[in-house]
């Protein structure tokens, strides 16, 4: 009888033990997957916003050229301008 029990007790150990493992090996993929995932997101979010900085760039960098052909249009007028109003003094002064 106590060999009988002996060997239940071992077995049901062997049984707990191995259950242990399959646990913890289901565990570990669970982790592994979930970390995949995140890792997966991660990336996806990176490209998002590198995708979007490079927009806000290009966007800046077009406006900095229009403001600049801006500034040289009225810069042009200005001069213009000035040019004509000392023809017209020179012209009045004679």
């Amino acid at each position: 009888m106590r060999n009988l029990a002996i060997a239940s007790v071992a077995a049901l150990a062997l049984g707990l033990a191995a259950c242990s493992a399959e646990t913890e090996n289901k565990t570990e993929a669970a982790a592994d997957a979930a970390g995949e995932d995140i890792e997966s997101n991660v990336n996806a979010a990176g490209e998002v916003i590198e995708n979007a900085a490079d927009d806000v760039e290009a966007s800046v960098d077009e406006a900095a050229k229009d403001l600049d052909a801006e500034a040289d249009r009225a810069g042009d007028k200005i001069e213009k301008e000035w040019d004509d109003a000392k023809a017209e003094a020179e012209e009045e002064a004679q």
